[in-house]
């Protein structure tokens, strides 16, 4: 029998879809880790089609951070906004485009938040410290005074030549807008061609930024459960546009025995109380930024007012006494009957194992890359039970990476876990310092089980590329008394303690 194969041409338009399906077929996400970005700790992922153009987009991103940081950091006394503020008073000083846009927005942010917003609310901070370490609270003349310095006028902007007229000598900071301001700019880099890169999602202590074509989940925790592993308020599924959270369960000073949040009403110069945790999403991480930090000063009514009057804004609220109140079109959960599995999964089991890791800053390095790190638990047979957590590279260039945690990759090949697995997920909420890492366990294995009662051991194992290999072991009885440890440090993680609650002992 002849087989006649006839060749039909094709046209332009269709070998040209072709070609570019074929390059988004090909599209692969690298993720990159760093500490010490901006204060914090730095998650990067890029959707591209080679590991080269991942890497040079990786690079162009840091560069973009430095020059953005030497911009806007009030702690850099020679970054040109520390430079603004020691200029004299009634000096004009010309302004780069992107501090003089920063600080339009926050005149704006200012006039909408009727004053709850306010850059200058370092002077009411400096009070609170000070009275802190006599352990006594400032005297309401003490705030009178802080807060009528933070409302005056600190600068007045010239829009015919890009420059700012300093009209005051107070502190200010631009911590509370100016992150969401750099996310922007950095993943707006995506949208240049020559970089080969169609999505991004950056990633700096909480506050995300996601940009071209790319879907990340983020999970958002509890108020003051923001541990890896620990009990989540929900998760939402994004597309662009911009998450951030703000809370007040961080401990901002003690007085007397009874803690205050950091989180300080420029109106009144007390700490928060109402909102203990404020989630924005919004189409630019600088709006979501700005608004997590107001949210959590002003009322629960009049936040939800404030942001259903605003277009592609909405926010997941939760007061002081646990109420958890969102705006009208807060994307909710699509199969309410996973989210009740999820519930009853993370019912209370009655153990609780924190551990909490540092990660070494290597030499004189004001920013470093993660090393590889991997927390689990095995049992007397030396089979892991749980993997709590898992940092490493991902497609880069794929399970190499992995098998430099030589331990547990070994581990968990028994169960043929490595390459499809992603333990740590994208996480919006507030910025905690570079390096310390928080996993909490409730003594279920990967499977959802409650363990039994035994002789287990956690371990901590960590690689840095080019570096140290290190392992740290705990043996403990699980199911046992209630113990709290500190664990032998090594020059990757400096210092770890494990602490484990047994509600039957």
């Amino acid at each position: 029998m002849n087989l006649r194969i006839t060749l039909r041409p094709v046209c332009l338009n269709t070998l040209v879809m072709l070609v570019w399906l074929g390059s988004i077929c090909q599209a692969s996400e690298y993720r990159f880790f760093h500490e010490n970005v901006l204060g914090t700790s730095m998650e990067l992922r890029v959707c591209c089609d080679s590991a080269s153009s991942a890497h040079e987009f990786e690079s162009v991103v840091l560069a973009e951070l430095d020059r953005l940081a030497s911009i806007f950091s009030s702690y850099d006394a020679t970054s040109e906004f520390s430079k603004f503020l020691q200029s004299p008073m009634g000096t004009t000083v010309p302004l780069s485009k992107e501090l003089f846009s920063v600080l339009e927005q926050c005149d704006h942010w200012q006039r909408e938040s009727h004053g709850a917003f306010n850059p200058a609310v370092e002077t009411i901070v400096q009070v609170w410290r000070a009275r802190a370490e006599e352990n006594r609270l400032p005297t309401a003349v003490d705030l009178n005074r802080a807060v009528a310095v933070t409302n005056q006028k600190h600068w007045l902007l010239k829009h015919d030549d890009c420059s700012a007229v300093r009209c005051s000598n107070v502190p200010l900071s631009l911590n509370a807008i100016a992150k969401g301001s750099i996310l922007d700019c950095v993943v707006g880099l995506c949208d240049s061609p020559s970089y080969g890169v169609t999505g991004a999602m950056l990633n700096i202590g909480g506050d995300i930024r996601i940009a071209g074509d790319m879907q990340v989940k983020v999970s958002i925790p509890a108020p003051g459960e923001d541990a890896i592993g620990g009990r989540s308020l929900g998760h939402v599924e994004l597309r662009g546009g911009g998450i951030a959270t703000s809370g007040g369960s961080e401990r901002f000073v003690a007085v007397q025995g009874k803690h205050y949040s950091h989180i300080l009403d420029p109106r009144s110069g007390m700490p928060v109380q109402e909102t203990v945790s404020a989630t924005v999403l919004a189409p630019d991480a600088s709006t979501a930024d700005v608004l997590a930090t107001v949210l959590s000063v002003i009322s629960l009514q009049d936040s939800l007012q404030l942001v259903n009057s605003l277009p592609q804004v909405e926010c997941l609220l939760v007061s002081a006494t646990g109420t958890i109140v969102t705006s009208e079109n807060w994307p909710q959960a699509d199969d309410e009957s996973a989210k009740s599995k999820e519930a009853k999964t993370k019912a209370d089991t009655g153990h609780e194992m924190l551990v909490e890791f540092e990660i070494g800053k290597p030499g004189e390095a004001q920013r470093y890359r993660r090393p590889y790190v991997a927390v689990w638990i095995e049992d007397k047979d030396k089979f892991p039970v749980k993997t709590l957590s898992l940092f490493v590279m991902q497609n880069d260039p794929g399970p190499r990476w992995y098998r430099d945690m030589r331990r547990w990759y070994a581990d968990d090949q028994l169960r043929q876990l490595v390459d499809d697995r992603n333990l740590i997920e994208t996480v919006s909420k507030p910025t905690r310092n570079p390096g310390k890492y928080k996993v909490v366990w409730d003594g279920r294995d990967d499977a959802g089980n409650l363990l039994k009662p035994g002789s287990y051991t956690l371990l901590i194992e960590s690689a840095r590329e080019h570096g140290s290999y290190q392992l740290i072991k705990h043996e403990f009885e699980f199911g046992g008394k209630s113990f709290e440890e500190k664990l032998k440090a090594n020059t990757e993680i400096v210092a770890a303690s494990v602490h484990y609650s047994n509600n039957d002992k």
